[in-house]
């Protein structure tokens, strides 16, 4: 099972302090096949303000327990991390793997531009039920123009995650407000934020069982 780690930072000094800990920490779990996927959220400035992990976990507990030994955590860093159970859809290993920064580091630069669209949905499941069609639809569009990185609803469906390929927040944010459920107010709350991913574990990056993903709505 796939879990999203929505994390926030509240004290810069200490995330500095930890992070060659957390990058170690992160290292071993990728190799583990604990974690998909991760790396560091953005605002408008560029100023890194939280993090964005999908754990590969058996239990929400065992989700916990990743995010509780993190050395940012351990730290007292964090000002908030939410775990959800998510059920992709839809995941671009390709992107995925593309935006990954480690060439950064050989000097190269990579094109890709990922950002994260972590949502909520209101309270109305009937206008959740009814829209749902045409927001899969939109789905489809942007996985064939190769603007969707990965998408899914969380498992308690209350929210879902979507990631897009973009060359800046602005059209990011366009595909958000294109969404039908951005259109017709299924979407609550939205955070989109630049999404810098520092680490990838491809074999992970993997899509439900049919019985699994048949439940899977979003």
């Amino acid at each position: 099972m796939k879990f999203v780690n929505f994390v926030k930072y509240s004290d810069l000094q200490k995330i500095a302090g930890a992070r060659p800990a957390h990058f170690a920490y992160a290292d071993r779990l990728r190799e583990d096949g604990k974690l998909a996927i991760g790396g560091p959220l953005t605002d408008d400035q560029g100023r890194r303000i939280g993090l964005l992990f999908i754990y590969e976990a058996g239990s929400r507990n065992d989700a916990l327990r990743f995010a509780e030994e993190d050395p940012f955590t351990v730290a007292g860093a964090l000002s908030s991390s939410e775990i959800s159970e998510w059920r992709p859809r839809f995941m671009s290993s390709d992107l995925l793997v593309k935006a990954h920064r480690a060439a950064h580091q050989n000097g190269e630069q990579t094109n890709t531009r990922l950002f994260a669209n972590y949502a909520k949905y209101g309270t109305d499941l009937s206008r959740l039920t009814a829209i749902r069609p045409a927001h899969w639809e939109y789905d489809r569009t942007l996985e064939s123009g190769g603007t969707l990185a990965l998408a899914g609803p969380l498992a308690d469906d209350k929210g879902g995650l979507f990631v897009y390929n973009a060359h800046s927040r602005d059209e990011a944010m366009s595909y958000l407000e294109q969404d039908p459920f951005a259109r017709e107010a299924v979407f609550a709350e939205c955070e989109l934020h630049e999404w810098l991913i520092e680490g990838v574990n491809p074999d992970l990056l993997t899509l439900p069982t049919v019985t699994e993903s048949s439940s899977a709505a979003h």
